[in-house]
């Protein structure tokens, strides 16, 4: 992608990223609920999610040029790669822990709550998860989509909190298919109870966490923060659940 100007220097109102914002919005809902549905939500992920997470990145890449986006825009810039990767990493840990201990300690139920199929993964296979389909078919795709294109777009018309709870709540929305096929696959679904409080906190800790990745990309200037953050964070979890399966 060539570098452009940035768009720092455009006038104020000089662009109404409300053409641009719903429809992308909309897309972004609309490709990773049926996404996740072709390709399955159970552990291992196979080919279908990489192609899917692929083809999101050439089409944000390509909405972004045609946009006028930079890569500082995006994220994407050189500057503190390093530094940036660094705090999100252990900030991911630091926030995980908390996560876990809910999960393994939860009010009310009276056991750790549980993911099926993380049972039956062998630790080659979530090895290959962590390391290489993870990053490909979820962590690079949505953070180039929300804290790349969508936070730059929402940036460009709203101050700093409302594109960063705007951007939160289309990543909670992208992920409707994916949290309801994972809790029906835990021990809370088959009480009406539990599985009602557990989609409400599923939602609730998307949502939360769509506003630390964002801020995080704000804060670093970096989209490597959000995205070592992402990684690290669903690597803890995942390690942390698939030891309350076995």
């Amino acid at each position: 992608m060539t570098v452009r100007a940035s768009t720092s220097s455009r006038p104020a109102g000089a662009y109404r990223v409300d053409s641009v914002f719903l429809p992308y919005a909309a897309f972004l809902v609309a490709y990773g609920n049926a996404a996740a549905y072709l390709a399955g939500s159970a552990l291992p992920h196979g080919g279908a999610g990489v192609l899917f997470g692929v083809t999101l990145v050439a089409a944000v890449l390509v909405i972004a040029r045609l946009e006028g986006l930079t890569l500082a825009d995006l994220g994407l810039r050189r500057e503190r790669l390093a530094l940036g990767a660094g705090i999100g990493f252990v900030l991911a840990l630091l926030a995980v822990g908390g996560a876990i201990l809910v999960l393994r300690f939860p009010p009310l139920v009276g056991g750790p709550v549980t993911y099926a199929p993380l049972a039956a993964v062998a630790p080659a296979e979530l090895a290959t998860r962590i390391a290489l389909t993870m990053p490909l078919d979820t962590v690079i795709p949505e953070e180039l989509a929300f804290r790349g294109l969508l936070l730059a777009q929402l940036l460009r018309r709203y101050r700093a909190p409302a594109a960063v709870a705007l951007s939160a709540l289309v990543f909670a929305a992208w992920h409707v298919v994916i949290v309801l096929a994972t809790l029906a696959e835990t021990n809370l679904a088959p009480d009406p109870l539990f599985g009602a409080l557990g989609l409400a906190g599923a939602f609730l800790a998307v949502f939360a966490g769509g506003v630390f990745f964002a801020t995080l990309r704000l804060v670093t200037g970096s989209l490597a923060a959000p995205l070592a953050a992402h990684w690290g964070f669903n690597t803890a979890l995942l390690v942390g659940l698939r030891a309350f399966a076995v």
